[in-house]
């Protein structure tokens, strides 16, 4: 009896020692392979920012405008559907009309 609660111990034992070991040997081919990748990133990255997002001349390419006024945003819309010409938000409704569905 004493021998099988020995042996029972030591399988939960090894079971997880087993997983720890695979969790750091997870942890050691994750961050190789992340330092792989930021390096291989690194390297190509320089030489593809360089090419791809400047002129040669050294400048940035200017951004397309569609804008027909100079840049300059549109007006604010006017809102005189409801008369307010001094631009105070509408009165909020009476709880009568709301409340009435509720009861």
């Amino acid at each position: 009896m004493e021998n099988d609660k020995n042996n029972k111990e030591n399988i939960v034992r090894d079971k997880i020692i087993l997983f720890v070991i695979g969790v750091l040997v997870g942890a050691v081919i994750s961050t190789a392979a992340f330092f792989v990748y930021t390096k291989t990133l690194v390297t190509n990255g320089n030489i593809n920012n360089n090419s791809s997002h400047q002129m040669p001349s050294g400048t940035p390419p200017e951004m397309p405008s569609n804008d027909q006024n100079g840049g300059t945003p549109p007006e604010m819309p006017n809102n005189n559907s409801q008369g307010n010409q001094d631009n105070t938000p509408p009165e909020k409704p009476s709880d009568d009309n709301s409340n009435s569905g509720n009861s």
